[in-house]
């Protein structure tokens, strides 16, 4: 009966995640680099049918495992080589990961909390946007987050769940938190394990004996990940030697010890981007991490565990070198899990709605109002700003035609209102409304920045590339860039399989306004074709 009551629920979630995440998947192009890179990757896969070896421009590509890779691959088999196909795994990687927050959330606290913890994560800034991009952090982070609860499941089995059937039931879960870690190594390297080992090990040091686990599953748990990460490798080492493996190990420790690709930024840059990126789950927080007499033992562990992973994230990737904005995507988990379990006490009258939600409400959501309604005003005013840039590229981008209205920043406003409104809700005891007020105002405003501003948005960046990429799809060419690193002219112009004709097609080259003087210097076989908001273009002289 408890299951069939909870069905509906579930299903209501299933049809909420569907309205986030797919609409607009197809509305604006990929973006350079990752969101091409990994598309282009798919496309190669089914053009060569080599699903073994994850390649771009037809050439081994080191720097990621392939599983996510096939599953893009599956989706363009499936609805073609576009940008849905490319974006339509993370979207349903978004549904899926609404329902596993949900179960976590129902098994360790209640319905209640399950359900705010998914409305919370898919309402949230960042992670409803990541969940309609083509990047792999989405995927990654499900199968680590999964592999973490099964190993929290083992850790308190002893003190929650007595009886002849434990035994049976750790063994389920060290192999079930082995392979989702395992999935994750497949998806994206080996951080997923060193995540995984270190949010364990600071979790039984804080414990002091209270979690238990045994040798012997420990040594389990590591042989289920190796299994599965050797499943897919044993076949890429049989082929190629450890020449995958060389490279991967390289480009890793790039990343964490230099600012591979110029994305470098200060030691706290994940904490500024949490702090916004995760609003407004990440306002609701401050009052979660103390103590709480309600909870018993394994709830308590299980908000230990997640504060222990939103701690070594944060650590690790601060650490690291490189910083890029989704590198701490899997704090997401736990910071829209503290803010349901705030709400779900709060919503209980066990906890007291104070300053500090309504302050950190107010700035954060002000912030981000002014910030875009800014950002607006000046894209339809660029005279008004534009000598002060100091790069040609970007003056030349900004002055591409765009069309925007004066009544654009209404949305924003019309965002500031809802949280104010919800605040004040919040404030005369309608708690519950003011809280879902605040979280689907959120959801709302996130889908009309995806589907009316970010195509915008485009113009100014990638849109006149693109469009002469798009232009050359049938014709027997060969297009190059000079200067700049893209992606774009592989899968947009549909680059085919190389063949040894390649020397007699035509070839174009693309680089950027402030890098033209420079390749012509380079290369005197140039005719220039067009410029179009910062891109200019070539072709090579007979």
């Amino acid at each position: 009966m408890k299951r069939t009551c909870q069905f509906p629920t579930q299903t209501l979630l299933i049809v909420i995640g569907a309205l986030l995440f797919i609409p607009f998947l197809g509305n604006v192009h990929l973006f350079d680099w990752d969101e091409i890179n990994f598309a282009e990757s798919a496309r190669e896969m089914l053009l060569t049918h080599n699903y073994r070896t994850v390649q771009i421009n037809f050439e081994s590509f080191y720097e990621k495992p392939p599983l996510f890779i096939w599953l893009q691959a599956f989706s363009m088999n499936c609805f073609g080589v576009n940008e849905f196909a490319a974006r339509l795994p993370n979207a349903l990687c978004g549904i899926i990961t609404m329902l596993a927050v949900f179960r976590v959330g129902r098994s360790v606290f209640t319905s209640q909390l399950g359900v705010l913890w998914a409305l919370l994560f898919a309402g949230s800034i960042l992670p409803q946007i990541y969940f309609k991009s083509g990047i792999i952090d989405p995927v990654f982070n499900l199968f680590i987050f999964l592999g973490i609860f099964f190993i929290f499941k083992v850790s308190v089995a002893n003190n929650s769940e007595p009886g002849k059937g434990l035994e049976r039931n750790r063994r389920i879960n060290l192999v079930l938190s082995g392979l989702f870690i395992g999935l994750a190594a497949l998806t994206k390297g080996p951080v997923a394990i060193l995540v995984s080992v270190l949010t364990a090990s600071v979790c039984f040091l804080m414990n002091r004996g209270k979690l238990k686990i045994k040798l012997g599953e420990i040594i389990g748990w590591g042989a289920v990940v190796f299994l599965v990460g050797l499943a897919w490798l044993s076949f890429e080492i049989r082929a190629n030697g450890m020449h995958f493996v060389n490279e991967f190990v390289r480009y890793q420790i790039r990343l964490f010890s230099t600012k591979d690709a110029g994305h470098g930024g200060a030691f706290y840059y994940h904490f500024l981007v949490l702090i916004i990126g995760v609003f407004p789950a990440s306002a609701l927080i401050v009052d979660a991490f103390r103590k709480n007499a309600h909870d018993d033992f394994a709830q308590k562990s299980f908000k230990q565990w997640m504060i222990c992973l939103l701690l070594v994230v944060l650590v690790i990737f601060s650490i690291v070198q490189t910083k890029i904005i989704h590198y701490s995507s899997l704090c997401y988990f736990p910071i829209t899990f503290l803010a349901a379990y705030y709400l779900h006490y709060l919503f209980e009258d066990k906890m007291r709605w104070t300053w500090r939600q309504t302050v950190p409400l107010l700035a954060i959501g002000a912030l981000i109002v002014v910030a875009v309604s800014g950002i607006i005003l000046l894209v339809q005013h660029p005279d008004a700003f534009i000598h002060y840039i100091k790069d040609d590229f970007a003056r030349a981008c900004l002055q591409a035609t765009v069309d925007w209205s004066n009544g654009d920043i209404i949305f924003g406003w019309i965002y500031a209102a809802g949280i104010i409104i919800a605040i004040r809700l919040a404030q005369t005891k309608h708690v519950k409304l003011g809280a879902y007020l605040i979280i689907s105002s959120s959801a709302l405003f996130v889908n009309i920045l995806a589907g009316v501003f970010v195509p915008r948005a485009e113009q100014y960046s990638q849109a006149a590339l693109i469009e002469f990429l798009e232009s050359k799809q049938n014709e027997n060419c060969v297009i190059e860039t000079a200067r700049f690193k893209s992606y774009a002219h592989y899968f947009y112009a549909r680059k085919p399989v190389p063949s040894a004709s390649d020397s007699s097609k035509t070839v174009y080259v693309i680089t950027k306004v402030n890098k033209a003087d420079a390749v012509l210097l380079q290369r005197n076989d140039l005719k220039e074709l067009y410029r179009k908001n910062g891109w200019v273009f070539f072709e090579k002289s007979r």
